[in-house]
């Protein structure tokens, strides 16, 4: 087990979990806001999501390449990578439909596998959004417009890409299951680690949840802009 004697350390990777439940709310508010835009403009369900995949095409790509990596790392064999919207046949069911921005083809993958494979967009859109954020910065310094643009919208397609999807999370279960039982076996042994207060983990969780609470501002600068516009075309 990790131990951090003292617990305001901690407050770094609360705020990276607070900023994560916050940015995934926005983005569901947006999603159902752009909907509802769609609809309002003459479209449907599936304009709306065409609509969707196409402003976030780059965070989709980097989604799939990233299953994709991880899956031919880790000796899983890999078929056919999609990066557009499908309708998927439900499992449960057999007869519903589910939609996938994009997915990636893989062998059946042990619980190791499954998690690396699952987790791998999340962490890599993570780094991305580290990385992102100190070019904003640069691009703020040089006064460069459209280099802040460009890398801003990078920066708002990833952050609302990076987040698994069901099927993800059901690969990295069993892994993620059998973790907590070795980790409550080895604390009940007094097995522990002990992190000090100088760590790097607390500096990159600082960065994390800065970058993280950037990506949420965007959202909310965006979910703005579509309730003038749905205003807007509700007066009409």
């Amino acid at each position: 087990m990790v131990i951090v004697k003292d617990l305001k350390y901690l407050m770094p990777l609360l705020y990276v979990i607070l900023s994560l439940v916050v940015l995934l709310l926005t983005k569901r508010i947006m999603t159902t806001d752009l909907a509802r835009l769609v609809h309002r403009l003459g479209g449907n369900q599936h304009t709306a999501i065409i609509t969707w995949s196409i402003i976030f095409l780059p965070g989709t790509i980097i989604h799939e390449i990233s299953h994709f990596l991880l899956a031919a790392l880790t000796g899983a064999r890999t078929g056919k990578i999609e990066i557009f919207p499908e309708y998927l046949e439900d499992e449960s069911d057999g007869r519903s439909t589910r939609i996938a921005l994009g997915s990636v083809q893989t062998q059946k993958l042990n619980p190791v596998q499954g998690f690396l494979v699952g987790i791998a967009p999340f962490l890599s859109g993570i780094a991305l959004l580290i990385w992102l954020a100190s070019l904003l910065q640069t691009g703020f310094d040089t006064k460069n417009i459209w280099l802040v643009i460009l890398e801003g919208y990078f920066f708002f397609t990833i952050a609302n890409s990076f987040f698994p999807s069901w099927p993800d999370i059901k690969q990295t279960l069993p892994f993620i299951i059998i973790s907590i039982v070795v980790a409550l076996l080895a604390w009940y042994f007094g097995f522990q680690i002990f992190l000090s207060q100088s760590s790097y983990v607390w500096t990159l969780l600082d960065f994390l949840w800065k970058a993280i609470s950037l990506s949420v501002l965007i959202n909310l600068v965006i979910i703005g802009i579509l309730f003038i516009l749905h205003s807007f075309t509700k007066r009409k």
